[in-house]
């Protein structure tokens, strides 16, 4: 394999983990929306289903972690192909969203 093919086989993964990872996210958000409307609906009290709701806020948590540790690599995979000369097409926001995550994260 070539360097440009290497390079752009690692794009398209770490592309295609990031949005998986971006849906991963919005569907433990929906999950927590779901818990909330459920003990509503069912004039639940609120004790009964708060450690569930902690543990899936404590799991968006560790998602948001490991975005963030994901958009790292994804820096540093982009510094090293240019080091190597290696064509890349990443999003010009990229470092924007690591420090947003970074912030997030703290």
């Amino acid at each position: 394999m070539t360097p440009d093919i290497v390079g752009m086989r690692i794009t398209r993964s770490i592309q295609s983990v990031e949005n998986d990872m971006d849906e991963l996210l919005a569907k433990a958000s929906e999950l927590m929306v779901e818990i909330a409307r459920g003990r509503l609906a069912i004039v639940d009290q609120a004790h009964s289903t708060q450690r569930p709701m902690a543990r899936v806020a404590a799991m968006q948590r560790s998602l948001i972690e490991a975005r963030s540790e994901l958009v790292r690599a994804h820096s540093d995979l982009s510094k090293l192909a240019e080091t190597m000369d290696i064509p890349i097409r990443c999003p010009e926001n990229a470092e924007d969203e690591h420090e947003v995550l970074s912030e997030i994260a703290a």
